[in-house]
């Protein structure tokens, strides 16, 4: 057996091979099975991507969903969800959208609508009011654009976790342990607070510098794949634009966005940080009447499109993901 020394983080090593997306950093480009996504959100909603990453057949929505006895922080929720929802592997589409629409049951624990998207009776269960069309419409969107992003940390346990047999829900609640962390699904939580500072401040560009030189990191700002602007925060830029209901908080972000562009080119010269999908989508999500705290879990449904196409991908591989370490004795 050969044993190939990887860097820390494993940047820029290729593990696997996927049909699933495809991501060009340096010319900001996403594709979808080889569609554009700017094609792919112009055209189809949430339940059309969660068949069309899966190559499954689109499924009839979920029955209505009756409030859930659930406490703790929310993406605690999530996996707990995960673990009760029962699942029919004849039915994975159901499976998924179940368990968002128990998700936000545990909010209010009001009674779910039975009609319109995914969407419609997330937002209504999480918020305790009816959205307008738009506003369904905007969260549809979101969820769109962050369905899918090749093989970031979630999706890798989700792949792990599949080449070990394990069942969906399983591997589901693995991606979903993973993007709690802050580093992964945290950014557009501390992208609200940017904004809200920004707010209080009066001056946001001695706020951001203050920031940038204590050592802070600007939520919504770099990526480890993108070398220029996130195609996914050009979508969610126009779609805040055309929300009402996000118009005052797309005024403020511009500025932000602006500003810290500036400081970011002044102190990091040699590193090209910019604006990613994180920012915009905290914008729109604080918007949509969305608590920060309900931010990652209201990803994490999104993402629950790609980790599943992944995780059938990976089992048609049959092979177990087991690499090596180093042993470092202690000096």
């Amino acid at each position: 057996m050969t044993v190939v020394e990887a860097p820390e983080g494993l940047e820029g090593v290729v593990v696997t091979r996927t049909a699933i997306s495809d991501i060009d950093g340096e010319t900001g480009r996403l594709t979808y099975r080889g569609c554009p996504l700017e094609d792919i959100v112009s055209q189809y909603g949430y339940e059309d991507i969660l068949a069309y990453l899966t190559e499954l057949r689109r499924e009839p929505p979920p029955q209505m969903v009756k409030a859930g006895d659930v406490s703790g922080d929310p993406m605690a929720r999530l996996v707990t969800v995960l673990m009760t929802i029962p699942y029919d592997p004849q039915r994975p589409l159901t499976y998924i959208q179940m368990v968002a629409l128990h998700l936000a049951a545990t909010r209010h624990q009001v009674a779910d609508p039975g009609f319109g998207s995914l969407a419609y009776r997330y937002l209504t269960l999480l918020r305790n009011n009816e959205p307008s069309p738009r506003e369904a419409t905007a969260l549809d969107t979101y969820w769109v654009t962050a369905a899918e992003h090749s093989l970031n940390a979630s999706t890798f346990a989700v792949r792990i976790a599949a080449s070990t047999g394990a069942p969906l829900p399983m591997a589901l609640a693995a991606g979903a342990a993973t993007l709690s962390g802050p580093l992964h699904g945290g950014a557009p939580t501390g992208v609200v607070q940017l904004l809200r500072e920004a707010r209080e401040s009066g001056d946001v560009a001695t706020l951001l510098r203050r920031k940038v030189d204590a050592g802070e990191r600007l939520m919504g700002f770099g990526h480890r794949v993108y070398r220029t602007t996130d195609p996914r925060a050009r979508i969610l830029r126009q779609l805040c634009e055309s929300l009402p209901a996000a118009r005052d908080s797309a005024t403020i972000a511009k500025t932000v966005e602006q500003e810290a562009l500036k400081v970011l080119r002044d102190r990091h010269p040699d590193r090209p940080l910019a604006t990613n999908v994180e920012f915009y989508a905290g914008v729109l999500l604080y918007s949509l009447g969305i608590d920060a705290a309900w931010c990652p879990p209201t990803f994490a449904v999104a993402r629950m499109a790609g980790w599943t196409a992944h995780y059938f991908e990976q089992r048609q591989h049959g092979r177990l993901i087991r690499p090596l370490a180093r042993y470092q004795p202690p000096m």
